[in-house]
């Protein structure tokens, strides 16, 4: 009765996550022409992205990646935003060997971005090509979409995860052999912090990328200290975005009886920045998606990846908490 009783309770929970995060978008067509921009599109962004993901259909000529595993493949979409909506439309998408996912990227830092649960291939896309936008990393970015599907396969996505680390960690190697590990920063969100850091777990090499940058870290803090000097280890510097206001991290906590590393609280840990913007709000309501919508985090972003114009003035900036290397993101007086 016990076990019946939590098994309900974990998917009450997983149900009341998918109603917080879930955009209004639908599922692009498989097997359908390709969308045309239109006069109500304002802005248009073209995203590069290698994935794992099984391709299911095509439209004209080129093709949609479902849920399911499949070879490493590389290609770009094309995103059309409206001047009123931030979640955007897939206009198009673009196949093209792996090996080509780097050729054309401009002489800087390289993001590579790792997204969350609950994120078929289309919301990949729209939520990546936002972020790439509002942090102006254009020709900069390159998302690694990994099988994950519905806001109710929690369990299933984390699985879909754990068995995606051998290909980013090809992603990882090509990436290093192609433009250098000093320019690659890893940036990860949600679940997509445990991939990241299996992945560099997994790696035998002794050079260390840039930066790794969890947001909003959906993984336990003990296990998080667990691998910290691994971490530093492989990457110059780690840098965590935390906030209080993050719902659907106290619910992944309540689910997996575990504290969440992206739930703020004060932590000591040698080389690693903590970064609390419980300060600035929430601008959704599931107060997850901070880093692609909030004006706050997006400016600190932009400051920490150097994206910021030499003349932008700040609205926000961080102030020392009491232990080392915690900060709080608050705005200026």
């Amino acid at each position: 009765m016990a076990g019946t009783r939590t098994l309900s309770l974990s998917l009450l929970v997983i149900a009341v996550a998918a109603a917080l995060t879930a955009s209004c978008a639908v599922r692009i067509p498989v097997g359908s022409d390709f969308r045309e921009a239109t006069d109500a599109h304002e802005t248009f962004v073209e995203l590069r992205f290698v994935t794992n993901r099984r391709l299911i259909g095509s439209g004209t000529g080129d093709g949609y990646f479902g849920d399911d595993h499949g070879e490493l493949s590389a290609g770009s979409c094309r995103v059309g935003f409206r001047a009123d909506d931030s979640r955007g439309e897939v206009l198009r998408v673009d196949t093209r060997p792996v090996e080509t996912a780097f050729s054309g990227t401009v002489p800087e830092s390289l993001v590579i971005y790792v997204h969350g649960y609950g994120e078929y291939f289309a919301k990949n896309c729209r939520r990546a090509a936002l972020l790439q936008h509002r942090l102006r990393l254009d020709g900069r970015m390159l998302l690694f979409s990994w099988p994950s599907s519905s806001y109710l396969s929690y369990r299933s996505d984390a699985k879909d995860l754990e068995q995606s680390t051998d290909e980013l960690n090809e992603l990882l190697t090509l990436a290093a052999e192609t433009v250098g590990h000093q320019r690659i920063v890893l940036m990860a969100h949600s679940m997509g912090s445990r991939g990241v850091i299996d992945a560099l777990k997994n790696r035998s090499d002794a050079a260390q990328f840039r930066a790794v940058i969890f947001v909003a870290p959906d993984i336990r803090r003990d296990v998080f200290r667990e691998n910290v000097t691994m971490l530093q280890q492989k990457v110059s510097d780690i840098v965590v975005y935390m906030s209080d206001h993050d719902r659907v991290l106290w619910l992944s906590t309540t689910v997996n009886v575990s504290g969440r590393l992206g739930v703020a609280k004060e932590s000591d840990i040698e080389h690693t920045t903590f970064i609390d913007v419980t300060p600035t709000g929430t601008n959704d309501i599931s107060g997850h998606l901070y880093h692609m919508l909030n004006p706050a985090v997006i400016e600190d972003l932009r400051d920490l990846l150097g994206t910021a114009s030499a003349d932008e003035k700040r609205a926000f900036h961080r102030v020392p908490g009491e232990t080392r290397g915690f900060w709080q993101l608050q705005p200026l007086p």
